[in-house]
């Protein structure tokens, strides 16, 4: 999943913790805490494990990527992905957005993208 790294490191400076003191309170890995901050990316239990921490909900800690592409539900678009270092272009008409997924049209044909994998959109 996508995360808000601003707001991560906004909800852990306020709480003037270091990066270990998070993971110690969290109970993640120390080298997770890193990894979320450096790539902001991290698992579901991760997310969890931070929401509940910080006191918020799961969702106020997602990416607002998702705001964005809200605002081109039902227009043409391309999408680039990465998945497993392999990056693919897929053009279609977006219909449908329930995070994490987005379903797209392609020649009548429903393509479901993770939301997570999604390095651009670009309005045709």
């Amino acid at each position: 999943m996508r995360v808000n790294v601003d707001l991560v490191l906004q909800m852990r400076k306020a709480k003037a913790w270091t990066q270990e003191e998070l993971a110690t309170a969290s109970g993640l890995n120390l080298r997770t805490i890193q990894r979320i901050e450096k790539e902001a990316t991290a698992s579901l239990q991760s997310m969890k494990a931070l929401a509940s921490v910080f006191d918020v909900n799961i969702r106020d800690l997602e990416y607002e990527e998702s705001q964005m592409i809200n605002e081109l539900l039902g227009k043409e678009v391309t999408i680039v992905t990465s998945y497993i270092g392999v990056v693919h272009s897929v053009k279609g008409e977006i219909v449908e957005i329930q995070a994490p997924w987005l379903k797209l049209i392609q020649k009548n044909k429903p393509i479901y993208i993770n939301m997570s994998q999604i390095i651009q959109v670009r309005p045709e």
